[in-house]
Formats: structure tokens, C-alpha cells, sequence
């Protein structure tokens, strides 16, 4: 089920809080779709936004996964805007592709060369097409070339000529990310000019991509169901009330995460901003490094009226073990130690609220005053703790 897990450590179950329509039982027909618990949630800036961090950019399949051959499922019409999401998705990936260079394959060519041989000889074509006609020195050759215009890059050309047509079709529904979705778009079909766009069916079916090609990997699976539906991804129900999606799954905690700490480096810079750094099983979501500060999303509204202290505990327990103070805590940007053993690090809650930050661009450099109190009025202290604060960011919504 959607954001379940057992934790074998503790011998329980664990819920995250994922969004998105699955399966229960497709024989009998039983889908289940879990909505945001924030209404509205602008998917797309949220992901535009990740895709401009390279380091959190990486690995985003683990936060967004559709299967993309599965059965549809019919789920209201208004509740999710799919379509232009996988767009936007699968735009980056591409751009990605681009930055890092296209992917050279050897590819097996059969050519009429004038006068020489290239590779091997096909023997009784030459004998038909040349000798036969008093032209021996038309010779036909079979040869491999190491070119761009192998079958991954093909079908992912073929996939973005129809996503041309899937930005038409979505003008309105994708606003203001039109005009860097038609920038992408041409940086990339200019990158793929020496590629060509023509893919058979049974090519989607013999492709194998290299794990190696992590890129390609993750844009196949789109690139093919955007060519097996010919860039019609959703379709409407029979009613027009509902709509026919592939069974999708965004993971709302860590695209919250990642979303917070790209905003945080848009600001700070990420030699200031840690990312994902800890020992052993304490993994600390952020730290603001030159304030010794830990900063942790959590994607819980109630942090708004009460306090959490299960997630309190969780941070105050990275503040105080040892081998994270001594190696990402106390240590000055330079390297060496500056405080003592009972400096107590700050802690900091970053949770999603309607009235919280949309951007961090006019926060001051330093979040705390010498005598600990916060800086700016969002920044409010947990009274039941020490040096501990929370701070709440307002996610992008579409109306």
C-alpha cells in the first residue's frame, strides 16, 4: 500500500505520506488515490524547482514513479493535472541527457560505397547489384559506426517531437513554466538534430538501457509511453467527470525536503547549506554550517498548533551525538574546532504552512542573534526546548 512499510529494527509498521492512485486489486477492479492533504499543491514548480539543484536532481525517480505500462485507473477529473506534470518531468530528464552529452552507440549501417570496402563485403548483393551489370566498383558493405543515432537517443527524439505538441495542447495549464518548457525544448531538439526521430514498436520493445546511462534509464520508461499514447497520456472518463491515469506515486516528505534545501542554496549557497550528511543511520536532512544549525523538514501541517516531540527528540538526538557534532557540527568553515563540548546545537523544524515563507532570498545571513533569539518574524522558538525553532514555508499552489 501507498506509504507503508515495516521496520524491521523496531518490528513495526511505518507510514510516509505519499500521493498519487494505485492498485489494490486490479482483477477485481479496486484502485485507491490518496490526495494531498494541502489543497492545490503545484506539483510542477516543485519539480522545476528541484531540477535546477544538480545535486538533488539526481535520483528524483525516487520521489516521483509512474508505471507507465500498467493498467489506467479512473480517478476524478479535477484532482490531479498529470499530464502536464510527466511533461514538465520528462523535459528536464531531457535536458539533463543534453547537458551531459548524448549517448554514442556503434551502430550497424548497410551502404553502396563507390570503389572501396568498408567493414564487410556482402558478397551476393555484389554480384547482383555490381558485377552482374559491369559495375565492380559498386561494392555493398555492411559496417559499424559509433554515432549519436542509436536506438535510446531515436526514441527519445521521437518521444520529444510529440512533447512539442503536448506544450501546445497545455498552454494554459502550464503558465509560467510555458516559456522555459519551449526553451528546453529547443536547446534539446537542436542537441538531437543529427538523431533520427524514426521508432518502431517493436524498438520500444527491444531497447535495453545500460544502468550505467542512469539518464537514459530514467527517461525511457516516459519516452515510451509517450510514444505508445502519441502524447496523450490521460484520457477523459466516460462521464468527462473523470479521467484514465496511469497508477502514479509522488513521495510528498522527500520532494518537501528537497524542494526546502533548493531554496535554501538559492540563498546561502550550498557551501553553507549540508545536504544529506550524517553517520551511520543519524542522517541529518540539512544544516545551516556556519551557525552550527540543524535544519529538518518535516512534512506535517500540525506543526502549526502543537508541537511534535517524537521529531523533536529525533533532532535533539542529532545534536547531541558525538561523531555528528565533531565531524559536521562544531567544525569552522576552515576546519577547526571552535566551540566546546557543551555547546548545545540550534534546531530548526521547517514544516509546510499556509502562512509560512515562499522564498528565503530576504532572510538575513544569520538566523540567530548572539543572545539566541530568532532574526526574522517567521523563525518562532519551541518554548519546550532548548534552542529550538520552527519555521514555516508555504508551498507554490496553482490558484
Amino acid at each position: 500500500m501507498m506509504g507503508m512499510d515495516f521496520d524491521w529494527r523496531a518490528s513495526k509498521f511505518v507510514l510516509s505520506y505519499y500521493v498519487g492512485a494505485d492498485w489494490i486489486d486490479k482483477k477485481k477492479g479496486i484502485a485507491m488515490m490518496v490526495r494531498p492533504k494541502i489543497k492545490g499543491i503545484d506539483f510542477q514548480t516543485m519539480f522545476m524547482k528541484c531540477f535546477e539543484n544538480r545535486e538533488v536532481s539526481k535520483d528524483l525517480d525516487r520521489l516521483f514513479f509512474i508505471r507507465t505500462e500498467d493498467d489506467p485507473i479512473e480517478i476524478p477529473a479535477d484532482d490531479f493535472q498529470l499530464e502536464p506534470l510527466i511533461l514538465v518531468f520528462f523535459m528536464n530528464l531531457v535536458g539533463r541527457i543534453v547537458r551531459k552529452g548524448l549517448k554514442h552507440d556503434y551502430i550497424l549501417r548497410e551502404e553502396r560505397l563507390n570503389a572501396q570496402i568498408k567493414g564487410k563485403l556482402l558478397m551476393s548483393r555484389y554480384v547482383k547489384h555490381g558485377l552482374a551489370q559491369q559495375r565492380s566498383d559498386q561494392t555493398e558493405c555492411r559496417y559499424q559506426e559509433y554515432h549519436v543515432d542509436c536506438l535510446e537517443n531515436r526514441i527519445v527524439k521521437a518521444a520529444l517531437l510529440l512533447c512539442r505538441m503536448m506544450i501546445t495542447r497545455h498552454e494554459t495549464a502550464l503558465g509560467h513554466h510555458l516559456l522555459p518548457l519551449q526553451q528546453m525544448y529547443h536547446n534539446a531538439i537542436t542537441a538531437f538534430a543529427d538523431v533520427s526521430p524514426e521508432v518502431t514498436l517493436q524498438d520500444l520493445h527491444r531497447v535495453h538501457v545500460n544502468p550505467v546511462f542512469k539518464d537514459y534509464k530514467e527517461a525511457m520508461p516516459l519516452a515510451k509511453m509517450i510514444i505508445r499514447h502519441q502524447g496523450h497520456l490521460v484520457s477523459n472518463g466516460e462521464t468527462g467527470r473523470t479521467q484514465m491515469v496511469p497508477p502514479f506515486i509522488i513521495d510528498m516528505p522527500i520532494l518537501f525536503e528537497r524542494y526546502v534545501y533548493c531554496l535554501l542554496a538559492e540563498r546561502y549557497g550550498t557551501r553553507l547549506i549540508g545536504y544529506q550528511e550524517g553517520c551511520g543511520d543519524s542522517i541529518m536532512d540539512l544544516t545551516k554550517k556556519d551557525e552550527r544549525m540543524i535544519l529538518d523538514t518535516k512534512y506535517i501541517t500540525s506543526w502549526n498548533e502543537r508541537t511534535d516531540h517524537e521529531n523533536a527528540r529525533q533532532l535533539s538526538g542529532y545534536a547531541r551525538r558525538t561523531a555528528l557534532r565533531k565531524k559536521y557540527l562544531l567544525p569552522e568553515m576552515d576546519g577547526t574546532l571552535c566551540h566546546s563540548d557543551d555547546f548545545l546545537c540550534p534546531c530548526v523544524v521547517i514544516y509546510p504552512s499556509s502562512e509560512g515563507l515562499t522564498t528565503f532570498r530576504d532572510l538575513p545571513d544569520h538566523w540567530l542573534s548572539d543572545d539566541d533569539t530568532p532574526t526574522f518574524a517567521a523563525l518562532q522558538q519551541v518554548h519546550e526546548y532548548q534552542k529550538f525553532y520552527k519555521l514555516p514555508v508555504k508551498l507554490p499552489l496553482t490558484f
